[in-house]
């Protein structure tokens, strides 16, 4: 009998923590609402005269850990101001459960909304975040930018920034990595264009209407880390289906038929390389474009230089498994995604030419390589876990060569040059946490346990914090 009451106050206590920690959704709301993620519903409107964009929508936020007195919104296109205004954006409203409330632009940038809430936020808790508002796109190569009739738009609505047990994540926007770092959400986005523009973007294409004058896009992603898209009068678009899924590209110059075969098969060979060997893509369609930005990931979408370079499409696409299903803090731990996709991307070679690939591919991403020889002396000493701005002229040095041939080299001596069981690694790593956003020790940790090589945390932890001789052992 005690035993059978103790069963139950256990019970009872762990349901009881349920109910503290789960979101409870309102089944009386339409079924887009009805979703453990963070819901963005988005309704926007180019106007390419003024080079304007205005944004009105909804976020269904969840609060999931800490008790909120307060919330930071980002909203990027502040970064840059290029107008006579004093901020890039000018803001109609914003609404928190349907009462208008006062805000700060603040951040080193006025990247961030500061909201002050009337009510304490639980956590398990949601609200409805209603806004609207209207920014000018910038003039530079830049990822909310405008080139001739090209508008690349990332970045462009607000998220509430990520609160943890540092405080929260209010990071400037920053030219060179990424510095976004967001939650799993699901979008619903219309896109409100000119007549002949056309549109690339993240989500599903679901439904298109028309005036004499304009076009209206409606696009669904789920389980998305962001959205984006981009639009130009002149995209020549092109398309396969392979598989069931739909791959796109949209180009600002006409490709052969050679060069529309060539990026079809870099598209379909990458995905076919991934999916089997690190995990499952989650979308039924996927979109390249090919315009003026040189290599820039989002979830469902690339953007990539018409140019056509090879390694900088599969690197992209990598992205859909390292950033878009499998998140981190980018500002703080570059490392994690840029790191480890330059490094993967070998994955791609090796597939198509065995070890010679591989090793081909990571000959020149070799920062010990006497062509960096000034580098190597620049950086000594140098951690690898900085802010992606305090890296200077050094980050795509440390990122994007060091830290593959620190990869490299792992599997090369503590692996005994067994490539195939690296990948298997980062294939439990991916599904392990999928969907989620992961810290530097998670990544340290499977690939640990996995490898059973015991030093494994201790030495990466030697080489990423600071510059240094590859043979150095714990």
């Amino acid at each position: 009998m005690k035993q059978g009451l103790l069963v139950f106050v256990v019970s009872l206590m762990v349901f009881l923590v349920a109910c503290q920690t789960t979101t409870t959704l309102d089944t009386s709301l339409e079924p887009k609402y009805q979703t453990s993620n963070n819901v963005y519903s988005l309704d926007v409107v180019l106007d390419v005269e003024m080079s304007e964009l205005s944004v009105t929508g909804e976020i269904y936020y969840k609060n999931d850990e800490y008790d909120l007195n307060e919330l930071y919104l980002t909203l990027y296109p502040n970064s840059q101001n290029y107008t006579e205004r004093e901020n890039n954006i000018v803001i109609d409203y914003i609404k928190i459960d349907q009462l208008v409330y006062e805000y700060t632009i603040t951040g080193s940038d006025h990247s961030q909304i500061y909201i002050d809430l009337d009510d304490t936020l639980l956590s398990g808790k949601r609200i409805s975040i209603e806004f609207s508002y209207y920014f000018t796109y910038w003039q530079n190569d830049g990822r909310i930018s405008k080139h001739e009739d090209e508008f690349l738009t990332m970045f462009f609505y607000p998220f509430v920034a990520i609160y943890d047990d540092e405080g929260w994540n209010i990071d400037a926007f920053t030219v060179h990595g990424e510095s976004y770092y967001n939650t799993i959400g699901d979008y619903y986005v219309s896109i409100d264009t000119p007549l002949d523009y056309q549109v690339a973007a993240s989500g599903e294409l679901v439904d298109t209407s028309s005036t004499d004058t304009r076009n209206t896009y409606s696009y669904e992603i789920l389980n998305a880390r962001d959205f984006s898209f981009s639009t130009s009068e002149n995209y020549f678009v092109y398309s396969e289906v392979e598989n069931e899924r739909t791959y796109m590209i949209y180009s600002l110059v006409e490709l052969s038929d050679l060069n529309v075969f060539r990026v079809f098969n870099i598209i379909t060979n990458t995905f076919e390389a991934y999916e089997s060997t690190i995990g499952s893509y989650p979308y039924d369609h996927y979109t390249l474009e090919l315009g003026e930005y040189f290599g820039m990931e989002s979830t469902g979408i690339a953007y990539c230089n018409y140019d056509i370079d090879e390694a900088t499409i599969v690197h992209e696409i990598i992205h859909q498994w390292f950033y878009s299903m499998v998140g981190n803090d980018q500002s703080d731990d570059s490392f994690i995604d840029e790191a480890i996709t330059t490094y993967i991307t070998s994955l791609y070679y090796y597939e198509q030419s065995g070890t010679n690939g591989y090793y081909g591919y990571l000959a020149f991403r070799n920062s010990l390589d006497e062509r960096f020889e000034d580098r190597l002396i620049a950086c000594q000493g140098e951690s690898l876990l900085q802010k992606v701005d305090d890296f200077g002229d050094q980050y795509a040095y440390l990122i994007y060569y060091h830290g593959p041939t620190m990869f490299r080299y792992y599997v090369d001596e503590f692996l005994e040059g067994d490539i195939e069981e690296f990948y298997r690694i980062l294939s439990v790593y991916f599904n392990q946490y999928k969907y989620q956003v992961v810290t530097l020790d998670d990544l340290l940790d499977v690939i640990e346990s996995e490898s059973g090589v015991q030093i494994t945390k201790e030495w990466f932890m030697m080489q990423i914090t600071e510059f240094q001789d590859l043979d150095n052992r714990p």
